[in-house]
């Protein structure tokens, strides 16, 4: 429970920018009375649920600009939050067709040493924070129309996610014959949503169609090792 409160609090404290004010002092509210009044687990995961629907086109077309940011100015920050020394070996570095990005990969275990990397791990905390500073000041300012313009494309490939997810949850209401496969779609269905809000990975939204042909093709199956399994009477004395 403290766990997924703590999660809660960490989705909180990184609302994207420009969410409209009523939605985040609503969010902030729930998070207070979360942190404040007893509730169960399945209470706490399903508000998170519902806040992850709200905020879910903002936080991804918030991600793509920090990602374009990322690729253009990424190396420009971490250079500026390295010695001299840290520098001219980075170069070095580089020399070998690594990028900035393998930094994060352990690739440079082999390469600095031990004070070297740990100088390195607090340059890249360093970094992500200033990339993340510079992304909030352009969609806020110059970006922020195409910021906007963004967060509505996935808001609409939102629609078909819910969509997607209704057709799953459906599947499943219907499944009468296959207990244990509706569950699973209903589990599946779940884990979907917390994707929405950090109580499970990330998913692009046509994992979700996929997911559903899946099912529908398992089903199937079933129905066929049911029918291969029946026991077929026959009457020899019938005419």
């Amino acid at each position: 429970m403290e766990s997924t409160i703590q999660l809660f609090a960490q989705l909180v404290e990184n609302l994207p920018p420009l969410l409209p004010d009523d939605l985040v002092y609503r969010i902030r509210k729930e998070l207070k009375n979360i942190q404040t009044e007893p509730t169960s687990l399945e209470s706490l995961e399903e508000k998170m649920i519902q806040v992850g629907y709200e905020i879910w086109p903002w936080n991804q077309a918030f991600r793509e600009f920090l990602r374009v940011t990322e690729e253009k100015m990424g190396e420009e920050f971490l250079l500026a939050h390295l010695n001299n020394e840290l520098q001219k070996k980075y170069y070095e570095y580089r020399q070998l067709g690594m990028t900035w990005i393998d930094i994060h990969t352990g690739r440079t275990a082999a390469y600095f040493d031990e004070d070297e990397r740990l100088d390195l791990a607090q340059a890249l905390v360093a970094t992500h924070r200033a990339v993340k500073d510079f992304t909030i000041r352009e969609v806020v300012g110059m970006k922020k129309e195409s910021y906007l313009k963004k967060v509505e494309e996935f808001k609409n490939i939102l629609i078909k996610i819910k969509d997607g997810l209704g057709d799953l949850r459906d599947l499943a209401i219907n499944e009468g014959d296959h207990p244990m496969l509706a569950n699973e779609i209903m589990e599946r269905v779940k884990s979907f949503e917390h994707g929405l809000c950090l109580l499970a990975p990330e998913f692009e939204h046509e994992d979700i169609s996929r997911a559903h042909e899946f099912f529908v093709g398992r089903k199937q199956e079933l129905n066929r090792l049911r029918g291969i399994h029946e026991t077929i009477e026959i009457d020899f004395y019938a005419e």
